[in-house]
């Protein structure tokens, strides 16, 4: 067996990923790593630091592209082994190690990689996709029922969720910005409460996760239902999320002017969605390569996952519906 400690060289990494002293750690949802060769044992060292056992970081293991994934697994405190194949002969396998949790839900550092083979970095895409998102995006839920009480990071996987299905249809490299609660103006806050609750942003969280090694072709944006829950109807709350939204699209395509950029809204809630037209169609006016897609709102008889959040049915739904506009936007073939 062979032992790599991980950097760029020896994988592929795509996603908020940072490479340290020790190996790669996985920040936002969605990061992985990937590489492929002749090969029929795979194991792996992984450290996690989840404070609370139901709020562990999750990771997916893929082999060979495949849409689902091989194992799962709950990335414990401290440094493990974890086993991916151990096959009685060699192949060409192709292994991808991807975060489906959120950045919030505790940390994933893969430090080596054992094998029975050389191993090489796997290609990147020619198209790239960048979401920006809440907790719908990272597919908060939708491994739970309504009638769940407590949401646990079991019941998160981004893999599920619209977004990623929509890069897998249009052959895409994924990179996702999202955080549930995550909002313009506020995070979500219950009925009785009448202050915005502004200690996590999506423009501040932007900031961090962006990277100009990722250039995305085109920018989806699903954003404002957490903020619905602070606006209301009060006119002037709806003015100022309309002006920080317009700010935050203008400061997107400034780091990445040749994108094109999607505002979605619709999927859970409709309180905001003529707003965030008028979003849309301000930024065009101002030059901005954007436009605006209006999600349908999400029908019970498919299901729903924790929270009242989108079932895998609706993702699947949604995800349609999303990569048809992308195709026609971009002029690309499925």
């Amino acid at each position: 067996m062979q032992k790599y400690k991980l950097g760029k060289h020896e994988v592929r990494v795509c996603g908020k990923a940072v490479e340290t002293d020790t190996g790669i750690e996985l920040v936002h949802s969605g990061s992985f790593i990937e590489f492929y060769g002749e090969i029929s044992k795979v194991s792996m060292e992984i450290s996690g630091n989840a404070d609370e056992s139901d709020f562990a970081a999750y990771v997916g293991v893929f082999l060979n592209e495949s849409d689902t994934p091989e194992k799962v697994w709950k990335i414990q405190n401290g440094l493990h082994h974890y086993e991916i194949c151990w096959a009685s002969e060699k192949k060409n396998t192709t292994v991808k190690i991807m975060k489906l949790t959120e950045v919030q839900y505790g940390a994933v550092q893969i430090n080596s990689v054992d094998t029975d083979g050389s191993i090489k970095p796997t290609e990147a895409k020619e198209r790239k996709l960048l979401f920006i998102g809440d907790s719908i995006t990272a597919g908060y839920g939708v491994n739970g029922e309504q009638s769940d009480p407590i949401f646990t990071t079991k019941t998160e996987d981004v893999t599920k969720a619209y977004p990623y299905l929509t890069a897998k249809k249009v052959s895409a490299d994924p990179w996702y910005i999202c955080w549930s609660g995550g909002g313009i103006i506020s995070r979500w806050i219950s009925p009785e409460t009448e202050l915005p609750l502004t200690d996590i942003l999506m423009p501040e969280l932007f900031e961090t996760g962006k990277d100009l090694d990722f250039i995305p072709n085109l920018i989806s944006i699903n954003l404002g239902t957490n903020d619905a829950s602070y606006t209301r109807d009060d006119m002037g709350r709806k003015e100022e999320f309309a002006a920080r939204y317009l700010t935050f699209v203008q400061r997107i395509s400034a780091v990445y002017p040749h994108a094109h950029i999607l505002l979605q809204y619709g999927l859970m809630e409709r309180t905001l969605l003529p707003v965030i037209q008028e979003v849309a169609k301000e930024c065009s006016r101002q030059g901005v390569k954007c436009s605006f897609l209006e999600l349908p709102l999400m029908n019970k008889k498919d299901g729903m996952g924790i929270g009242e959040h989108p079932s895998v049915v609706t993702h699947k739904k949604t995800a349609e519906i999303l990569k048809e506009k992308i195709l026609e936007i971009m002029d690309w073939k499925e």
